[in-house]
């Protein structure tokens, strides 16, 4: 059964997905920050051809170019053939996806290949397309689905998403409704707008932990936030019928939801590079730029060498699938795993490990396990890291090593200061704080000045070289 935690602490938002009470997912968002652009929407003004390659840069406001390329993570996936069609176009403009997120040293990617998603459908610009996820691969369940291809027009398609499995056809006919008035209200800004223009905004973190990880078997969903109650509430009993048997509760504890849930010590070692086996045993995992290398080690070693190597490689195969989309690794993946004997014992493990993935929400392309024990694999990326939402490169040792953000810390702070006052009724708190991080989190305080939740409070600060991050007096 899933349960899923969503605390807000002024303007950050933290989510955490549990799965049979293990962690899956943890999300980090700040409304204050640089908004994400992968998935957004626009009307591009034609720009220059980049020659000897197969793209061209387009205008996508009145200040950004982006990069035209021909991939889109969804295109090779729906045959499309070499001929226009699925372009929306007209002289000078054309509409466009990102399809990367944002980064201050280069332009964006966008796609001329257009889709929107929703709970159990994505819309795209291929006239007459339907698809059923290949991950549906009951013939009776995909004979079912099929009734709703009547839903594809001469300007648009329709993908069956596998969330759409188990649902009523009215819940999905009623899904396809909603995002095809979507789909209108984006055409019709691309036929109106006489400038380039953002038409559709694909940001917001609660609409896509409703779209994308409330599930049929979610049983349980936690919040501390009034508003973001309000939006489950009316989602999942007003919309969604089948997911009525999701308790949505909200929580007014005097401590944070995390905590309250214990799972505030599990979500630190996701930034840790040791992951420890109750067997003894233990994965070693150093992420680099494109690259992550995981380690295999057995520990304690037992009498039975050779069984032993078997049986942490196949208690490891699993944990690391899962330690990969927990920790949203992408790019290159090497694992290491312990030498192995034979090549039943290797196939035996490889086995073990792509099914671990087989939940993976990003492309990924697993290669065989070698004679030498490796394992090579590709993720596709899919926003950040997770361990870069809260640490980033050691100014000491020249980015050799990571530390906690510095605006972590201080949110960590405020959830301490915020319990404390609803434990003890203090308004005064007197705060000895490290050098680096005051200037922080006087930013911080600053900007969410007027929020209920620290409203009221006087915050002392006193900046000093201390061996921890901050004290409390």
């Amino acid at each position: 059964m899933r349960k899923i935690i969503i605390s807000e602490t002024l303007d950050q938002i933290r989510i955490a997905v549990l799965d049979n009470s293990k962690l899956s997912y943890f999300f980090i968002d700040n409304t204050s920050e640089q908004a994400s652009i992968r998935g957004n929407i626009y009307k591009a003004r034609k720009n220059l051809s980049a020659k000897g390659i197969e793209a061209s840069f387009v205008k996508i406001d009145n200040e950004r170019s982006a990069f035209l390329s021909n991939f889109h993570p969804l295109k090779a996936d729906f045959n499309t053939d070499s001929s226009d069609s699925y372009k929306i176009q007209d002289k000078n403009f054309i509409l466009v996806q990102c399809v990367s997120d944002y980064d201050p040293r280069k332009a964006p990617k966008v796609s001329d290949f257009v889709a929107l998603p929703s709970k159990f459908c994505v819309i795209i610009a291929k006239p007459k397309f339907f698809g059923i996820s290949k991950k549906i691969n009951s013939d009776e369940k995909r004979l079912r689905l099929k009734s709703l291809k009547r839903f594809t027009t001469k300007n648009l398609g329709i993908i069956l998403r596998t969330s759409s499995e188990k649902q009523k056809l009215k819940d999905i006919e009623q899904d396809i409704r909603e995002t095809k008035m979507k789909w209108k209200e984006i055409i019709s800004g691309f036929n109106n707008q006489s400038e380039p223009s953002l038409l559709h905004q694909e940001n917001n973190i609660i609409e896509n932990i409703y779209r994308e990880l409330v599930t049929s078997d979610t049983n349980e969903i936690q919040i501390n936030s009034r508003r973001i109650y309000n939006y489950f509430k009316k989602q999942i009993f007003s919309s969604r019928p089948k997911e009525k048997k999701t308790e949505v509760k909200l929580i007014a504890s005097k401590e944070d939801l995390f905590v309250l849930n214990k799972i505030d010590k599990e979500i630190s070692r996701i930034f840790h590079k040791k992951v420890n086996l109750k067997n003894g045993s233990f994965l070693l995992i150093e992420e680099k730029e494109g690259l992550t290398v995981v380690d295999v080690n057995s520990g304690r070693s037992l009498n039975n060498k050779k069984e032993t190597n078997l049986s942490v490689n196949l208690a490891m195969a699993k944990e690391i699938g899962h330690q990969i989309m927990l920790r949203n690794l992408s790019g290159l993946v090497l694992i290491d795993f312990i030498d192995l004997q034979s090549s039943s014992e290797r196939k035996a493990v490889f086995k073990i490990f792509k099914g671990s993935m087989k939940k993976d929400k990003a492309k990924h392309s697993i290669l065989p396990m070698s004679k030498f024990g490796i394992i090579e694999m590709t993720r596709q990326k899919i926003g950040n890291r997770t361990s870069s939402l809260v640490s980033e490169s050691c100014s000491v040792c020249y980015g050799s090593g990571a530390v906690t953000r510095k605006d972590i810390v201080c949110y960590d702070l405020i959830r301490e200061i915020i319990s404390l006052k609803k434990t003890s009724k203090k308004t005064r708190f007197v705060i000895e704080i490290k050098e680096e991080l005051s200037e922080t989190l006087a930013e911080i305080l600053e900007k969410n000045k007027r929020n209920a939740a620290i409203k009221g409070l006087n915050i002392l600060t006193i900046s000093k070289k201390l061996n921890e991050s901050y004290k409390i007096i």
